[in-house]
């Protein structure tokens, strides 16, 4: 007779691509009694559980029963799942947070599980009042690090503002190998191309616009670049 399989213990961390989600769910119709976890602003399952990434499903449970309320961004990284992310990176994200809600962009309440990248947690920025949350940005956490990147579309209308940018924010467009082009796709992404300095560029769709090294003092010009790109010519996101 096949033996019965243990229910995960209280102390397993909320890990996805390890632990099949059918086992998590096993573990919270006995905590809790329900196959879909109701109340959670009518996210289903396993929405929900992405939503728990890095924590035990002890605390996950405990949050369930008590919930918090909305948290700020800043109570957020007070969670022991965040006690790799260093002090001057804590300090980035609490300053951008502050400063992309100004522009009517915010995290939307929920730090998700990272599913890239090597990233544990992701941070999503989309617009607020809409139903697409159409994404700007997002901050990816790694174990000891951050990626920070953010997403753009028209780079040619924006060529000017690039070309007298700081050499950390003009790099991220021209960092690129000219006709970079996803081979995986074999050219049928529809690419990206822009000149900058007279040279031209033609990158996959996909690729990532990573700023290295983000840090509370560039904090300015991140936002000079987002209000370049989502604010000045179009009035609306893109």
């Amino acid at each position: 007779m096949a033996k019965k399989k243990e229910l995960l213990s209280e102390d397993t961390i909320i890990v996805f691509g390890k632990i099949p989600v059918g086992e998590y769910r096993k573990f919270f119709i006995q905590s809790i009694g329900e196959e879909i976890v109701a109340g959670a602003e009518d996210m289903n399952f396993q929405s929900w559980l992405f939503t728990q990434g890095g924590k035990t499903l002890k605390e996950a449970t405990e949050e369930y029963f008590h919930p918090l309320g909305h948290k700020t961004m800043d109570e957020f990284l007070t969670e022991r799942r965040f006690d790799t992310v260093s002090k001057q990176d804590k300090e980035f994200i609490m300053a951008f947070d502050k400063e992309i809600n100004e522009l009517g962009y915010d995290f939307g309440g929920a730090i998700y599980a990272g599913h890239s990248w090597g990233s544990k947690q992701m941070i999503i920025y989309g617009k607020t009042g809409t139903k697409n949350r159409q994404c700007a940005s997002r901050i990816w956490i790694k174990d000891e690090s951050i990626l920070f990147q953010i997403y753009f579309t028209k780079i040619d209308a924006h060529r000017q503002y690039i070309e007298t940018a700081p050499a950390y924010i003009k790099e991220v467009f021209t960092g690129y190998n000219n006709n970079n082009i996803c081979k995986s796709c074999r050219d049928k992404c529809g690419p990206k191309e822009y000149t900058i300095d007279g040279r031209f560029y033609s990158i996959c769709r996909d690729a990532p616009f990573w700023f290295d090294k983000p840090s509370i003092e560039k904090v300015p010009d991140y936002m000079g670049l987002l209000k370049e790109f989502y604010l000045k010519s179009k009035k609306k996101t893109i």
